[in-house]
């Protein structure tokens, strides 16, 4: 089995030559950490992007699955059956917390690829340090690897964020993307009801909210 440090020799062969692109080390070290974090952007969007076009069927379902009992909760108010309302409210509560659950896993699968590079940097930018002008709450009078990989990091994000509309496989996802928000003009809302019925009293009694 191949040892940690093996792993980042090799990633050694493949990550150094970024931060050899110019000759100024200072320049270089900027640069190659900004094209490092802009790599591990695209790998953690490629993740993500492969984990939702394997589980779409699955999403398709939870979200068709949240659609039907909202809707049966908000028809339920309106026709004054509490019993009813509470039993689609409870299911659409347990749909959509799948639906969030989901949610957050997706979007921590874009961060995998972060850990390796700060570990790789470990090994070759753990002593190095850049002082600051004045002493900073919780991070003192200096700052290290980490803090300008998390800041180029972000900067990374939102460049990658500007150039998605123009990559052709992430716009392609993106469309797909905008099919689930048209599906959420079928979900039906108290707003809509309250619109319907002129405000009147027959949601009073009705406390809480449908899962959505």
């Amino acid at each position: 089995m191949i040892s940690e440090l093996k792993f980042y020799l090799l990633l050694d062969r493949v990550i150094i030559p970024l931060y050899r692109l110019v000759d100024d080390p200072l320049i270089g070290f900027f640069l190659g950490t900004f094209l490092l974090a802009f790599i591990t952007v695209v790998i953690g969007e490629f993740t993500i992007s492969f984990v939702f076009l394997a589980n779409k069927s699955y999403l398709d379902r939870l979200n068709n699955e949240l659609i039907k009992w909202n809707n049966l909760s908000v028809e339920a108010i309106e026709a004054g059956d509490k019993e009813a309302y509470k039993i689609f409210n409870d299911r659409a509560n347990e749909v959509f917390g799948k639906v969030l659950f989901f949610s957050i896993a997706y979007s921590a699968a874009s961060l995998w690829p972060a850990p390796f590079a700060l570990g790789w940097m470990q090994y070759r930018f753990f002593s190095v340090e850049f002082p600051l002008p004045f002493k900073v709450p919780y991070l003192g009078d200096s700052v290290g690897y980490i803090f300008v990989f998390v800041l180029l990091y972000i900067l990374a994000k939102l460049v990658f964020l500007y150039l998605k509309p123009y990559l052709p496989y992430f716009r392609r996802i993106k469309a797909v993307l905008d099919e689930y928000d048209k599906e959420g003009a079928r979900l039906k809302s108290f707003a809509d009801l309250m619109e319907k019925s002129g405000g009147v009293e027959k949601t009073k009694g009705l406390e809480g909210r449908s899962g959505t």
